[in-house]
């Protein structure tokens, strides 16, 4: 019997460490270069790009940790990969410490909403088909790259095509862990040197001293924090819900949005809950229990940890990359979002109108008054709700 229980017992031990490896897995797998992407875009050096993601791994190992711990909930934490894509796309606009400002207020708004209930019962109002259209304009160009190699490296592209059809089918979870095996794979290809093995060396934290520029504020403080709510915080509380387990949002509100302030002049750009990623460590598979399925993300948060403290070889395989090879990697990781997104935005038959007119303003590129088109964007759609829902009403 004694025999018994301690197989069980480790049988249970064994499967909490493999579900919170691999939501870390997917986690990084999926959009790592997308972060590093952001990071470059910003003008951060190489030494501030290992910081971004030490930060990050950091920050999101030890709130994993110590959420999960103290809740005996799977509250597993992440970055924002909308957010990051964000960042890709207009980061280069803007001074190095003007974004780690922005950062800064981005976690104070994240803080502010978990402070004042009523704001964040607001933030649920703005209609999900604007801010899911805003989101979808900034993934489509990322997208799109994924396709253009097809001219310039074909045989690379069409063996990472099928490789991704092929793993959808068969084994979906393992999807960009897949391809960016055969990506590594074609880059040794094309220049053994760029991914010569090199020691392990561990990440220093490297400071950027805040400037506040009100332009980056506008531009990006405000549409990172809608879509780090609306796109990660708000489904990461209904994926724990549909798990049955209340998440203690008002926590997890306060407590990521201070950090995110404080961790920001290192590169802390987002800490928010996980969504997809979280489900990995909540299902039966990870426990029968649902009592000790938390188990699972105190070792997701360890194998954090360790990323983050190993985050100088983490940037020096990914910088090592063909161009190509990144954008394949970077927007086949992005198109199911970018599904999720467009459904979301053209679903129901009365927001259909402003999604678009919110989706072609942000596409566009436009910047007007100091305004990027990112928040254009969602002014455009929200007004024309405004004025058509003032017409029906009248």
């Amino acid at each position: 019997m004694e025999c018994g229980v301690t197989m069980n017992q480790k049988s249970s031990v064994l499967s909490h460490i493999t579900a919170g490896f691999t939501a870390v897995l997917v986690g990084y797998t999926s959009s790592v270069v997308i972060i590093i992407q952001a990071a470059t875009a910003s003008g951060a050096s190489a030494s501030q790009i290992e910081s971004w993601l030490l930060a990050l791994g950091i920050t999101m190992g030890v709130t994993s940790i110590g959420y999960s711990w103290y809740y005996k909930m799977p509250i597993l934490m992440a970055w924002s990969t909308p957010g990051a894509a964000i960042l890709v796309s207009s980061a280069s606009q803007y001074s190095l410490p003007a974004l780690v400002a922005a950062f800064a207020v981005t976690g104070l708004l994240i803080f502010v909403t978990g402070l004042i209930s009523p704001l964040s019962k607001a933030l649920q109002h703005i209609p999900s088909p604007l801010a899911t259209a805003m989101l979808a304009a900034i993934l489509l160009p990322f997208c799109v790259k994924a396709i253009e190699p097809v001219m310039t490296m074909p045989i690379i592209f069409g063996a990472m095509f099928s490789a991704y059809l092929v793993s959808k089918r068969f084994v979906p979870k393992y999807t960009m862990l897949i391809l960016l095996l055969i990506g590594l794979f074609f880059a040794f290809q094309l220049d053994e040197a760029a991914l010569s093995a090199s020691a392990l060396t561990l990440a220093k934290p490297n400071w950027v001293t805040p400037q506040f520029d009100l332009s980056a504020i506008l531009n990006i403080s405000i549409p990172l924090y809608i879509v780090t709510m609306l796109s990660q915080n708000l489904p990461g509380i209904a994926m724990m819900r549909s798990y049955h387990y209340q998440a203690p949002v008002k926590p997890i509100l306060l407590g990521s949005g201070i950090i995110n302030l404080l961790s920001a002049p290192f590169g802390g750009f987002s800490l928010n809950l996980a969504a997809i990623s979280a489900a990995l460590c909540m299902t039966e598979d990870v426990d029968r229990d649902k009592n000790v399925r938390y188990k699972a993300v105190l070792w997701a948060g360890g194998f954090y940890l360790v990323a983050g403290i190993l985050a100088s070889s983490v940037v020096a395989l990914f910088v090592s990359l063909p161009l190509q090879i990144t954008h394949m990697l970077a927007g086949f990781a992005l198109l199911g979002t970018l599904l999720m997104c467009l459904q979301t935005a053209f679903q129901s038959d009365d927001l259909r109108e402003p999604a678009l007119l919110t989706f072609l303003v942000t596409l566009s590129g436009v910047s007007l008054l100091g305004i990027s088109s990112t928040l254009w964007g969602l002014l455009v759609g929200g007004l024309y709700v405004f004025i058509m829902g003032k017409r029906k009403s009248g």
